[in-house]
């Protein structure tokens, strides 16, 4: 069974390829070449560091959900999203495992693994309904700048049905249950605590999160900031390939671009929904598309310059820590 469950991710992968196969064909390189030849240093730079901030703001978010003294410092939380981001979108796998190896990075950093789950966990929802807020915002602005765009139905509707699914979500966390047993397990790995680990705990340190809602609220404002905040890094990066789109413009895109990531959230990286869908959202906009797919290549040459060196520390620490103690029986 889990072998079979094992071919869905390379299935859903290949796919996603050949829409980027297909999509890149459609265009033709040329077009695309000539525009990232726009793009200086300075561009891509600025645009580089915008995304650090974001990252930052992503990690304090994080942080406000720990307690005090779980161990948890600002410097390993911003290490741990990068590997939760990282992993996401580079490894062959769904964003839930980008979930479970950011949780282990804070674990093994020194957060308690019932804290490195239940507050992953939190932020994942946090982040999640502040998306669904910057996504209702994009799908306003839509409306008032191209009112009969066959956009907004489609949607509209996955907006509705993300906000239930976000409901069913917050009422599985209250009542623990296998989904936060299971994510707690493979973050904790093979340590000796995952022998250990009881759900009460679990239960206990989710409960001490959603008992702070002052917190909660600050993350939940810093995660919407750091949404918007996306909105800029598009800005900075139509700009850099001569694209000259209003701030508001370059939201939209931004946040419709979520919606559509979202519905393909079951293919590894996104690999050709996200080239698809800057395309289409180019199209709304008055943007030509092979300036549209190439912030979509942009944008995947900035993360990958993160996701390398991050991937290959963390494949390091984990080949250590797989590796016997001196004094032990080979």
């Amino acid at each position: 069974m889990i072998r079979r469950l094992g071919i869905w991710p390379a299935a859903f992968a290949l796919a996603g390829l050949a829409l980027f196969t297909i999509t890149i064909a459609w265009l033709g390189w040329g077009g695309i070449v000539h525009a990232l030849e726009q793009v200086s240093a300075w561009g891509f730079t600025l645009y580089f560091v915008v995304q650090l901030v974001v990252i930052a703001g992503l990690a304090g978010a994080w942080r406000l959900l720990l307690r005090s003294g779980s161990g948890g410092r600002f410097w390993l939380l911003y290490w741990g999203r990068m590997v939760r981001d990282s992993a996401g979108e580079f490894l062959p796998f769904s964003h839930v495992g980008g979930f479970i190896l950011g949780g282990r990075a804070i674990a093994l950093g020194g957060v308690a693994f019932a804290d490195a789950a239940a507050s992953t966990l939190a932020d994942v929802t946090i982040e999640f309904l502040a998306e669904l807020i910057f996504i209702a915002t994009g799908l306003g602005l839509l409306a008032f700048l191209a009112p009969h765009s066959d956009l907004l139905r489609p949607v509209g509707l996955g907006l509705a049905v993300a906000v239930l699914g976000a409901i069913g979500f917050l009422f599985v966390q209250k009542g623990g249950g296998r989904l936060f047993r299971g994510l707690a397990m493979r973050i904790a790995g093979r340590s000796a605590e995952s022998a250990s680990v009881r759900m009460e705990r679990l239960q206990a340190a989710l409960d001490q999160i959603y008992a702070r809602p002052g917190r909660m609220l600050m993350a939940g404002a810093l995660h919407l900031l750091c949404w918007f905040a996306t909105g800029v890094a598009s800005y900075v990066a139509f700009h850099a390939l001569g694209q000259n789109i209003s701030p508001i413009d370059a939201l939209a895109i931004e946040a419709l671009l979520h919606a559509i990531l979202a519905a393909g959230f079951f293919i590894p990286g996104r690999i050709g929904v996200q080239e698809a869908a800057y395309t289409l959202l180019g199209a709304v906009f008055g943007i030509p598309p092979d300036v549209a797919l190439s912030v979509s290549l942009l944008r995947r040459a900035r993360d990958l310059i993160v996701a390398i060196p991050v991937l290959l520390i963390w494949q390091g620490i984990e080949a250590r820590r797989l590796q016997p103690a001196p004094g032990d029986a080979p």
